[in-house]
């Protein structure tokens, strides 16, 4: 066996302190992220399961908007505890539709007004949105681009 000195454990610094100690909150803060989106999804699948019954949608259009309704409560989830502009920084844009009619929308994209409409009800039920459609099919308000 060898003789010598006994190895001591080294003592962290104070960044290396720091570094350990972000890395605990970033994963606090992600579980708690995970957990609310959970919760969110129990309290808005009612609605999306109305607007689901609402529309006649094919399979490709239902599984569309699940990943939409999905997107949305990912950004309802990253923003909701939001307080100075810094935090709105990475906020997806707003569009603003001015009597747009929804049939250019369907022309000029080729997704079906189903789609169009179901995509709309979802995002006004979840918040994200201030759309309405009258009679003519002029779409008015405002959308989060998510």
């Amino acid at each position: 066996m060898k003789r010598g000195k006994k190895s001591r454990k080294r003592k962290r610094g104070p960044a290396a302190r720091a570094r350990i100690r972000a890395q605990e909150l970033f994963a606090q803060e992600l579980a708690r992220k995970q957990q609310r989106l959970k919760e969110l999804e129990e309290e808005t699948r009612q609605c999306y399961e109305s607007v689901l019954e609402r529309y006649p949608l094919s399979e490709g259009e239902r599984l569309s908007l699940e990943h939409e309704w999905k997107i949305g409560l990912e950004v309802i989830v990253e923003h909701e505890d939001a307080k100075t502009p810094d935090d709105y920084y990475d906020f997806p844009p707003i569009y603003t539709y001015d009597s747009e009619s929804i049939s250019d929308l369907v022309v000029d994209s080729g997704i079906s007004e189903a789609a169009w409409r179901s995509g709309f009800d979802l995002a006004n039920a979840l918040g994200l949105a201030t759309i309405t459609i009258d009679e003519a099919g002029n779409i008015n308000g405002e959308i989060v681009e998510y």
